[in-house]
This record gives structure tokens, C-alpha cells and sequence, in this order.
């Protein structure tokens, strides 16, 4: 299962087991949740207004106030804008289920415009999979995907939930079609060494994970994804410099608290 590791993501799973209880965290993208946020529209309601961008700031870092705002706004004749804020604020109050409900209600009301309808059918399939529908989140997703099927974020999306439920071939597919529209996304990188990783196709698991350390080599879920990889490659060494790395140089991260629990496995299989 891929650990989700994005600063907007409420519920976190790292550390969950696997392998042989080895923690296997491995970042979703970035572009996963932080899509829930303004959307580049046009006349269709969501237009980049100043009040639009106001109420969404407040709905990121003051949630409560942002769907106070949000509210009042609507009443004030605030459209499909006012809307949007207040399920990103009750996203970022972590009522996704509630949340999911009304960013699929809007993307109803909109759905003259095709472009919109998907974006906003994406952020109902993140924030189902937050309040953890992984089957209504993968519905989602898929709908989402009919109406913009070349959308690499949607893809990376879809892929998560679907190693989410085991099926890493079919996330492997997205992820390949995330990475043919743009083969240095480092989040879709490491999603699907991890994915190659779990059907033991290791040495295109490492190949990615390479990929993603040279292209982005202050991304620490990707050592702790390659140290994964090497530990099954029986390259011992090669996992404790990974993960030693990622204590040295990215200290109270998941990613790096991962690490820990590994190192200390290695030394209780060594002593």
C-alpha cells in the first residue's frame, strides 16, 4: 500500500507494515490534494475573483472562518465560487465525506464545462479516498478521467487508489500514462517503484527510484524508496546508506521516522 505523504493529507498511513514489517512509506503526489484549492476557470462561476481568492486563503489556513465566509458569500449570491470554498473548507476541516459530496454536487451543477466538471470530480475522488471510500473515490476518479482522460494528475490520483486496493498493475497503467505526458513527474516516479516493488519487479522498482533521486535529490520519500528496494535486492549496505541519508539530512520527517524503523529492524536481523 503507498503511504501518503503530502502536507495536506489529515489522515496520514506511514508506518504502515508490510514485507515482513518493514515500513514501506512512499509519497502520493503533491498534486494530489493540492489541487483542492482555486481553479482556473472562466465565466463558469469559479472565476479568479478577489473574493474568490480571499475566501479560499481563509479556507486553507483558517478552515472554520473560510466556510463562515463561504456561507454568508452564498447567500450573498456567491454561485458556484462560494460553493467551491466552503468544501475546500470543510475539506481542510477534515469532513471529507461531506466535503466529497459537495464538490460532486457542483460538478453536477457545472457540468456544461467539461474542464471544470473533471478538476472538480477530482478533488471529490481525493477527498472520498480521505474519508476512506476507496471504492466511491475510485468511481470518482474514473468519471473524472472520461471527461479529461490525458489529465496526468488524475491519473496519479486513480493510481493511488488502486494500490490502495491491491492492484498495482492497473496503478502501474496510470502511472505509465501520467509519466507519457510528463516522464519527470518525481511523485509518479516513486509511485510506481513502489508499485514495481510490491509485484517484485524490482529492477524496474530501482530503476525508478534512481530516476527520481536524479531528478530530484531533496525528495526524501524517494531514498527511503530505494533503500526499500535495495534491502529486497539484498543490497544491505545500499538500504542503510538510503536510510541513513534520510536521517541525516531530512531528520523529523515521515519519511525519515520510517527510515529509523527500518535501520533498527536491520541491526535486531544483524546482531
Amino acid at each position: 500500500m503507498f503511504t501518503l505523504l503530502s502536507s495536506v493529507y489529515r489522515k496520514r498511513i506511514i508506518g504502515k507494515q508490510a514485507r515482513g514489517g518493514w515500513s514501506i512509506g512512499v509519497i502520493g503526489a503533491v498534486a494530489l490534494l493540492a489541487t483542492v484549492g482555486p481553479i482556473e476557470s472562466d465565466a463558469a462561476g469559479l472565476g479568479q475573483t478577489r473574493e474568490y481568492g480571499a475566501c479560499m486563503r481563509l479556507a486553507r489556513v483558517s478552515p472554520t472562518e473560510g466556510f463562515e465566509t463561504a456561507l454568508a458569500w452564498s447567500d450573498a449570491g456567491g454561485g458556484g465560487a462560494a460553493k467551491h470554498c466552503a468544501a475546500v473548507a470543510l475539506f481542510s476541516m477534515g469532513q471529507h465525506a461531506e466535503a466529497a459530496i459537495r464538490f460532486e454536487d457542483l460538478a453536477e451543477e457545472l457540468r456544461a464545462n467539461t474542464s471544470l466538471r473533471a478538476e472538480l470530480l477530482a478533488q471529490a475522488g481525493q477527498a472520498w479516498h480521505q474519508a476512506g471510500e476507496i471504492d466511491r473515490a475510485y468511481t470518482t476518479h474514473s468519471l473524472a478521467l472520461e471527461a479529461a482522460p490525458s489529465d496526468p494528475n488524475i491519473r496519479i490520483d486513480r493510481a493511488m487508489v488502486l494500490a490502495e486496493r491491491g492492484q498495482y498493475e492497473l496503478a502501474i497503467e496510470d502511472l505509465d500514462a501520467a509519466l507519457a505526458a510528463n516522464p519527470s513527474t518525481v511523485q509518479a516516479l516513486i509511485l510506481r517503484a513502489s508499485a514495481y516493488r510490491h509485484i517484485d519487479r524490482l529492477d524496474e522498482a530501482l530503476r525508478d527510484a534512481v530516476r527520481a533521486i536524479e531528478l530530484s535529490p531533496n525528495y526524501p520519500e524517494a531514498y527511503l524508496e530505494r533503500g526499500n528496494i535495495r534491502r529486497l535486492l539484498n543490497d544491505v549496505e545500499g538500504a542503510r546508506q538510503d536510510w541513513l541519508a534520510l536521517l541525516t539530512r531530512f531528520e523529523g520527517t515521515p519519511a525519515a521516522d520510517a527510515a529509523q524503523r527500518n535501520i533498527e529492524k536491520l541491526d535486531l536481523r544483524t546482531e
